[in-house]
């Protein structure tokens, strides 16, 4: 069966992802590379002119770099997600330190997360010509490769990563996402084993292979799967989503409604786990009614 085009555009959601939580926002800033690159220098001097960040936060101070830039400067404009000010903050930095992959690196991430797949291609890459054993560069390059529709180049650094890394979580989940947009629905199940036999506790990697039982008509595999995932992230509304479509799919429909809500609890605005909710409630009790429209959600 062909994946249907709530599935397929549901795995292909990040995370963030940096990181990819559920939506490609989260990604870990590496805690070492400030120790390793930070250096103490005078306060950055800021402009008055007011702009607002690609991200949509309240408008921030553009800074206008007056002075040496440290690793520290900038991660703390990342993580305070004034992200057009940490890409400044890291051109700069990388002009000034160019040797220094870390710095590469966090421009790379702080162009995604401003919107400049160009500029962050193009940091990832000079990171990892500083150090091409630069596996979080490989990853992340990954993932702005997938957003531009570049599937094959991105197993092809996933691949190199795992070489480097092969105990890597994040890089087997990344392919197991990157190998299903490509229709290899057997080498992304694959991947996703993988990734769950060296972490027992990745919920994602659960959610998004229980996402393929479920377009495969294979809604008795995908049950475990999500209750684990739901179990292990209980705060994250799009598990409890994808568990109560798998229960539908089951005949339980009492035990999907319960879902749904827990969905809605954990995420008032989740219009899918609404139609959802509203369909299920509507056809409760109707023992023939099996074939229910997925409307699921992955990273």
């Amino acid at each position: 069966m062909k994946p249907t085009r709530h599935v397929t555009a549901a795995l292909l959601l990040l995370a963030g992802s940096a990181a990819v939580g559920c939506s490609k926002s989260s990604e870990t800033v590496e805690a070492k590379a400030a120790s390793s690159a930070s250096a103490a220098v005078k306060p950055v001097a800021t402009t008055g002119e007011k702009r607002t960040d690609g991200e949509g936060s309240l408008p921030t101070v553009t800074p206008k770099i007056t002075s040496p830039m440290s690793f520290s400067d900038g991660q703390a404009a990342y993580q305070a997600k004034k992200y057009s000010d940490a890409t400044a903050i890291f051109d700069r930095y990388t002009t000034e330190r160019p040797a220094n992959a870390w710095g590469h690196y966090m421009l790379g991430l702080s162009a995604w997360k401003s919107g400049d797949l160009t500029k962050s291609e193009q940091a990832f890459e000079q990171a990892l010509t500083v150090d091409p054993q630069h596996v979080k560069s490989l990853v992340n390059l990954s993932r702005v490769l997938i957003e531009q529709k570049r599937p094959d180049e991105a197993v092809a650094r996933l691949s190199r990563a795992a070489e480097i890394d092969p105990e890597s979580t994040e890089v087997y989940r990344l392919l197991g996402r990157t190998y299903y947009t490509q229709g290899k629905t057997d080498e992304a199940v694959s991947a996703y084993r993988r990734a769950i036999e060296l972490n027992e506790l990745d919920a994602w990697s659960m959610n998004n292979l229980g996402l393929i039982f479920l377009e495969s008509e294979r809604a008795d595999e995908a049950l475990p799967l999500l209750t684990k995932a739901t179990e292990l992230r209980p705060e994250v509304a799009v598990f409890h989503n994808n568990l109560g479509m798998a229960l539908e799919h089951t005949g339980d429909f009492k035990a999907a409604a319960t879902e749904y809500k827990a969905a809605l609890a954990a995420d008032p605005g989740y219009d899918k786990a609404k139609r959802n909710l509203e369909r299920v409630e509507a056809i409760h009790g109707n023992s023939e009614a099996t074939k229910i429209p997925r409307d699921g959600n992955g990273k």
